[in-house]
């Protein structure tokens, strides 16, 4: 007790100190903060009173649109080569102008860095040509930029380089170009084996696997992301190639995701989903498959049914449980095939229920269902379920995302996507005693 009341009185003149200091210096920053209102301000006015209004594209490799018409005016994005730009005005050697890429954004952006007509390959390949120099070189990043997987456009800056005699940049565009055309899973030095998710063309870190088969929350950071590395990528129980970073891992709230493509695509894809890996795991233990029989889906909705009436949940609810999935209201039933190696075939659902509130005030409540159902012949065996309430700031609902060997034993896991308020996670299950249990939760992305 004697040491924690000895320092109480020597922090209270720090943090007096610290106060009066943050004071001080508000008038200032709320000064600052005026000023650049009132520039801001000004320059659209002088802007607007001589409109002048065209379409414009980006000629450069990226051109930086900025909040006030000057070189240090705050960065509000990075408008691609061969965007569309909608001029308004013009002040001096600046245009203020809108943007759809990469996002729908308004600011203010250097006249010389845009053009009346969108670059093309052929017409970048006819710039080079007339160039020389050090402006070929420009003129090949521009290509690259624009094309960035295409072996020719990379072929200009290597021939550059060449020409100018810079052996070692020429060997660096020679790798870049290989990385970016012709990409290879890239396992870091020293990373354990880890296992990602992708969804909507995004992918983020689930956990670690060790060699005895145990997963544990995945550290990563933004070196794990590094664009242009590829990752082993499984879809449906099986193999397909790769994904490669295509935009560094980006912080969303408590997690790290990127933006990835599935060669040959040039870009995200928003509907790509499946898992991803820096190794190699086990495939051939599961097949996923979307058409069921209609005994198969009979027996999942009267299992289901049956495990929501026991909620006490009346009919109506139940009914509306189990129409097929709706993506807009993103509730609904829904059921995929996992042949197993042995040709066992299992049944998986998931389907969300709402609870009726029992008063006034209660947060919207779901109950989260999932069924896994064994088929033998026209015979179902329960092989494993959940049935939760979840609502408020701590909703979870679960649906199916992929099935894999994930631990190299030959069995396949199945792996669930955990949607949660403000974020979502996964969960991984295996068979126990012949039942089908979650063995763990993680990967958390969001806020």
């Amino acid at each position: 007790m004697s040491s924690n009341s000895s320092s109480r009185p020597l922090l209270r003149p720090a943090l007096t100190a610290l106060a009066l200091s943050v004071l001080a210096a508000a008038p200032a920053a709320q000064a600052q903060s005026s000023d650049a209102d009132r520039e801001y301000r000004d320059a659209v006015a002088k802007c607007q009173a001589q409109p002048q209004r065209s379409t414009r594209y980006v000629v450069v490799d990226a051109a930086r649109m900025r909040s006030l018409p000057r070189a240090d005016g705050g960065a509000v994005t990075s408008v691609p080569i061969g965007a569309e730009v909608l001029v308004q005005c013009l002040l001096g050697d600046w245009v203020r102008a809108t943007s759809e890429r990469p996002n729908p954004s308004v600011g203010w952006i250097r006249a010389d860095l845009l053009g009346p007509r969108a670059p093309t390959a052929a017409s970048l390949e006819q710039d080079y040509r007339r160039a020389a120099g050090a402006e070929r070189r420009t003129v090949a990043e521009r290509a690259i930029a624009l094309s960035p997987f295409s072996r020719a456009s990379h072929q200009l800056l290597i021939d550059a380089l060449q020409a100018d005699g810079d052996n070692a940049a020429a060997r660096a565009a020679i790798e870049r170009r290989e990385r970016m055309t012709a990409p290879k899973v890239e396992r870091l030095a020293g990373e354990p084996r880890l296992l990602f998710g992708v969804d909507h063309g995004y992918l983020t870190a689930i956990a670690r696997i060790d060699g005895r088969g145990r997963y544990a929350e995945a550290t990563t950071g933004d070196d794990t992301y590094p664009v242009w590395r590829g990752f082993h990528f499984y879809r449906h129980g099986a193999g397909d190639g790769l994904v490669q970073v295509i935009e560094r891992g980006e912080e969303v709230g408590l997690g790290l995701e990127a933006k990835v493509r599935h060669p040959p695509a040039t870009e995200r894809d928003e509907k790509l989903a499946g898992l991803a890996s820096n190794e190699t795991l086990g495939t051939g233990a599961a097949r996923v498959e979307a058409k069921l029989s209609a005994d198969e889906r009979r027996a999942v909705e009267r299992e289901l049914r049956a495990m929501l009436t026991g909620k006490r949940l009346d009919r109506a609810a139940i009914d509306k449980a189990l129409r097929p999935y709706d993506e807009e209201q993103r509730a609904g039933l829904r059921v995929n095939a996992v042949v197993l190696a042995g040709g066992q075939r299992l049944l998986v659902a998931t389907a969300d229920a709402a609870v009726p509130p029992k008063r006034a005030d209660q947060a919207d409540t779901v109950l989260d269902a999932v069924l896994v159902l064994e088929a033998t012949g026209k015979q179902y065996r329960n092989a494993g379920s959940i049935g939760d309430e979840t609502g408020g700031d701590m909703i979870e609902t679960h649906s199916f995302h992929d099935a894999l060997d994930l631990d190299g034993d030959g069995e396949a896991e199945l792996i669930f996507r955990l949607h949660q308020y403000e974020g979502s996670s996964y969960q991984i299950w295996t068979r126990q005693s012949g039942q089908w249990k979650p063995v763990y939760a993680g990967g958390y992305t969001g806020a």
